[in-house]
């Protein structure tokens, strides 16, 4: 009888375990997850060298979302249909989304933002241009990105030709349109299109100017429409500002030299 003992002990033993670990996945599974739509947008969303998708806003957004209690799921895509997709409701956040007033129709923006950046405009080296004032701009042909917040003044000078262009690469396209003479220049996020000159070697041949073409340089992680979605962009505003003020938040930002 002693060994029927010993083997219901170790039967109990062996359920307990079982239900311990069956028990955690579930807790695990059991966390809400989010769609955070986006483009990539180096060196705030990217690859890594092993396909991985990182980036200092991508990083940052999943980080605080981790710690409230939420997985997250990415889908990248390109930033006309991330605006469709978010218009939707077809997903739950958008990634580095500029505030504009109409666009609160159909996001909830945090208080806080995840990062400042502001738009430029570059050129090549060879033929600079001296862009002080929009009129410096007239007749010149300038590539920008569809959908992109710029400042509503450059949107609609009537001297400008704006040439915009959208899907995945694009602004590696725009650059090397305008290396060929066939832009004066392309307009782009400072950080991102140094970032961009350094991976096709460009970066002694571009400068850019000082001038911001985007009324608004704040980068927010934006909340779709989906019921509840306001409190929690408040939520994620608070758990936000908090992360900041954290060596971890520093250490983050040294990562991607920012």
């Amino acid at each position: 009888m002693m060994w029927c003992q010993g083997w219901r002990r170790i039967g109990l033993y062996g359920w307990l375990l079982a239900s311990l670990l069956v028990g955690g996945m579930a807790m695990a599974h059991d966390k809400p997850t989010l769609t955070i739509l986006t483009e990539l947008w180096p060196p705030y969303v990217m690859h890594s060298d092993k396909g991985e998708l990182v980036g200092a806003d991508l990083d940052l957004a999943c980080t605080v979302l981790r710690q409230m209690g939420y997985r997250t799921e990415i889908r990248v895509l390109p930033w006309k249909r991330v605006l469709q997709q978010a218009r939707l409701r077809q997903g739950d956040a958008v990634l580095d989304v500029f505030f504009e007033p109409s666009r609160q129709q159909w996001l909830h923006y945090p208080e806080e933002p995840l990062s400042y950046s502001g738009e430029v405009l570059f050129y090549p080296t060879v033929r600079p241009v001296d862009f002080r004032q929009l009129s410096d701009l007239k007749g010149l042909r300038i590539g920008i990105q569809e959908d992109y917040a710029y400042s509503p003044d450059f949107l609609t000078d009537p001297g400008v030709i704006r040439m915009p262009m959208t899907g995945e690469g694009n602004a590696i396209k725009q650059l090397h349109l305008m290396m060929a003479g066939r832009l004066d220049g392309v307009v782009l996020n400072e950080r991102v299109g140094r970032y961009l000159l350094h991976t096709q070697g460009l970066q002694d041949q571009v400068n850019h100017g000082s001038r911001l073409l985007t009324d608004d340089n704040r980068n927010f992680l934006a909340f779709t429409h989906k019921p509840g979605h306001d409190q929690l962009a408040r939520r994620f505003s608070a758990a936000l500002k908090q992360f900041k003020q954290t060596p971890a938040y520093q250490q983050l930002l040294a990562r991607y030299h920012l």
